[in-house]
């Protein structure tokens, strides 16, 4: 193929992304105005009646927000970073398992370009990428990815387990008059909400089945072998899902570590039900208890895996609102806390831009990283 034919080509590829994009775009913003929209046809009658729907929800949203309570919402900000900590200490120590040294600081900057790049990702898929964060440390991207895929399955497993427990919690504390007041939909006989619920459920559930067949089973990893060896992945994570021959001997030691990191899943889940007990408080949410906060938010991130817009955004938002209906909570201030929850994740993970930016100019470099045991990247 001539240069001319070449250069032919790419506009066309140009163009279908830069659609893609725009169509995703379009649509968060559609969502957005959607839910401030709901927020502004629930707030208390007399909130400035006169005003858009969507106006009275903005307007609301900043009230609510300017007169929180400052020292709830510093401690939910405290128990995210708590959480990324633990995050943090879990992935250093599955890559010492597999004789991987990292420090934690520059980790921890991996982890959160991670965290950062699964926001913007539909079904929160950016996290695999955080093997590419890491390269700067020098671990092996057959290592990297094999500790990534081996928390993430244990962690989806654990979510299952969380999931769970909170349909049984609310089937037990919600009376079912609430349940027909709030989705008075039903699909063969089941109430929607539950069946909303029970798909976050199945989602969970089939990611930890997918993450461990890639883990565990040979026939798995030579399926995932194909997918790699496409010539966009191999240019977009520089390598990262090559070698998976060594990635075979990295799954063995991951394994190894799975009671450590079911442990530390565990603090993390603990620290999670806190961030959401202590901006439930920030916003003057005191009827819902500790462990209701314990058990629902495994149920709502686990929408957040919807592989339709990044990060589930609105799916899950809707999905918090509902469940904390339900709890008695009035639905305007379930969107703000809804709201705020994304929010505080989003603010704290940009934390990771300098890591992202400086992977992004090593993965397109002409050069490998000094030692790096990663492949350069074709340009």
């Amino acid at each position: 193929m001539s240069n001319s034919e070449a250069a032919s080509q790419k506009p066309p590829r140009s163009t279908k992304r830069i659609l893609k994009i725009t169509l995703q775009v379009v649509a968060i913003i559609a969502i957005v105005a959607v839910l401030l929209w709901y927020i502004g046809t629930t707030v208390p009658e007399g909130f400035k009646p006169d005003e858009h729907p969507i106006i009275r929800g903005i307007d609301f949203l900043f009230i609510t927000i300017l007169e929180m309570n400052v020292a709830y919402f510093l401690l939910a900000f405290l128990m995210y970073f708590g959480i990324n900590v633990f995050f943090t200490i879990r992935l250093r120590r599955v890559l010492a398992k597999d004789g991987v040294k990292t420090t934690f600081g520059r980790t921890l900057l991996a982890h959160y370009a991670g965290m950062l790049t699964s926001d913007f990702t539909p079904g929160r898929a950016g996290y695999i990428l955080t093997p590419v964060y890491l390269r700067d440390q020098n671990v092996p991207a057959s290592k990297g990815l094999s500790s990534i895929l081996g928390i993430q399955t244990i962690e989806f497993l654990v979510k299952v387990a969380g999931g769970i427990g909170a349909v049984a919690f609310l089937l037990y504390m919600v009376p079912t008059a609430t349940w027909t007041e709030m989705f008075p939909q039903e699909v063969a006989g089941i109430n929607i909400g539950i069946i909303v619920a029970g798909l976050g459920i199945g989602l969970m559930l089939l990611g930890a089945i997918v993450l461990a067949a890639f883990t565990w089973s040979k026939r798995a990893i030579a399926i995932f072998d194909r997918i790699a060896n496409w010539r966009f992945l191999k240019r977009f994570t520089g390598g990262l899902m090559g070698k998976l021959e060594d990635y075979k001997e990295s799954a063995h030691s991951t394994r190894r570590a799975i009671p450590e990191i079911f442990a530390l899943t565990m603090i993390c889940w603990m620290l999670k039900g806190l961030e959401w007990y202590f901006l439930g408080l920030a916003l003057g949410i005191t009827n819902v208890p500790l462990i209701a906060f314990f058990l629902i938010h495994p149920l709502v991130t686990a929408l957040a895996f919807i592989p339709i817009l990044p990060a589930g955004i609105g799916v899950q938002e809707f999905g918090i609102i509902g469940i904390l209906g339900l709890l008695g909570v009035p639905l305007e201030i379930a969107g703000v806390f809804a709201i705020i929850a994304r929010l505080l994740l989003i603010f704290q993970d940009l934390i990771g831009v300098p890591q992202i930016v400086k992977s992004t100019s090593l993965i397109f470099s002409r050069k490998p990283p000094k030692d790096s045991p990663t492949p350069s990247v074709p340009v």
